[in-house]
């Protein structure tokens, strides 16, 4: 997806949730919103680190929990959790001792510290829907412990450390994590769209195949597998010099990694087949973007004018 394309796809989800926030549906837009981010290689490049924590903490949620003998009947989500103090709790011990510590001096926690936790809480979201979802699948009854997902929509998360007591809504808890992350990545998108607005055109996005060129965002990638098309622009945009040629049999050797033996008509068509999407991209105004020469020394480059 092109980085405007998931930006409006998390949009939707946010409006979707807003519509759905306090009910077990709002839940199923977490599932959805989670999963599009792990599952979009964009999002999951940029959320790594903070996926990875989440993984961290659950395992230590998950031993607090054998340790300590806990679940054994269905959990009451209205009830008070209690710690004797910061080393007690079983996540996310560091972030909260230092954001305790900002609290106490009326400072505000930033970014990095806030979007791990907002992570993890949604991917415990993720995962417990998840297991919900394929249990209603194969038609199995819901586990009381999941069932407490129904409960969680109108309950108020209370967590005592010390003598201090903090609760809030749960719903506002999760749309809150929802809404930090949510703008992390739409922040990230808008300043690489900005960055890009400031780059001199044409040039090629060789992640997302998609060429921006008067203003146009062409893609040129339609479906997973990238075309001789898409290959042929990823040679010529790795040139400093766009008015330097890229000879066939350097795209076939060095960047399809195959040897090239003089087959110079597919990239002929390929060259064709280019020029044909940008012309129709272009409203029909730009049919020559490519220029190409043909036989066993062709080569090919962007035309001088559109350079």
């Amino acid at each position: 997806m092109t980085l405007y394309e998931i930006k409006q796809k998390i949009e939707i989800l946010l409006d979707k949730y807003q519509k759905n926030s306090g009910t077990v549906k709002g839940f199923d837009i977490l599932f959805e919103y989670v999963d599009f981010l792990k599952s979009e290689p964009y999002t999951a490049n940029l959320l790594k680190p903070q996926f990875e924590y989440a993984q961290t903490q659950i395992v230590q949620l998950d031993e607090y929990i054998t340790k300590n003998n806990c679940f054994k009947e269905v959990p009451n989500v209205h009830k008070i959790m209690e710690f004797k103090n910061i080393s007690e709790v079983p996540m996310h011990k560091d972030m909260l001792a230092v954001g305790l510590e900002q609290l106490k001096n009326q400072e505000h926690a930033n970014m990095s510290q806030i979007l791990p936790m907002a992570i993890t809480q949604l991917v415990m979201l993720y995962e417990g829907m998840g297991r919900i979802k394929e249990q209603l699948k194969n038609k199995e009854e819901i586990d009381d412990k999941l069932n407490i997902l129904q409960e969680l929509p109108t309950s108020t998360l209370r967590v005592k450390v010390g003598e201090e007591l903090n609760s809030i809504p749960f719903a506002v808890f999760a749309k809150t994590n929802l809404l930090i992350s949510a703008k992390y990545i739409l922040d990230k998108i808008d300043i690489e769209e900005l960055s890009e607005e400031t780059k001199k055109e044409p040039w090629f996005d060789k992640i997302n195949s998609v060429l921006c060129f008067q203003n146009k965002q062409i893609k040129i990638t339609l479906k997973n597998d990238k075309p001789l098309d898409h290959y042929i622009l990823e040679a010529i945009f790795s040139k400093n010099d766009l008015s330097e040629q890229t000879d066939f049999v350097e795209i076939a050797e060095d960047t399809l990694k195959e040897e090239y033996n003089g087959k110079w008509e597919r990239f002929r068509h390929a060259c064709d087949k280019l020029n044909q999407k940008i012309f129709k991209a272009t409203d029909n105004q730009v049919s020559d973007f490519i220029e190409y020469t043909t036989g066993k020394t062709g080569w090919c480059k962007v035309k001088q004018k559109y350079q």
